[in-house]
């Protein structure tokens, strides 16, 4: 029975010393967005219908925001 209890302490240990890890990461290497992509990403429908010919709207909205596609590519922004 304590070989159980060793493994459950180890194996715990393990996940909060990679979860700490994983954490400080994230934090450390964080990449910041553009604010204008955010916006024009939070304006759009968020259908994922790919009728502008982009896969998503975050990747329509990076076009629009940064590469000056138009808007009015995406039939549900257009109506707008």
């Amino acid at each position: 029975m304590s070989a159980v209890w060793i493994a459950v302490v180890a194996i715990s240990l393990l996940g909060l010393i990679f979860g700490l890890i994983l954490g400080y990461a994230s934090r450390r290497f964080e990449v910041e967005d553009d604010p204008v992509v955010e916006k024009i990403d939070e304006l759009l429908p968020q259908s994922q219908c790919g009728q502008c010919g982009y896969p998503g709207c975050r990747p329509y909205a990076e076009a629009v925001g940064l590469q000056g596609e138009e808007i009015t590519a995406a039939p549900p922004a257009a109506k707008r």
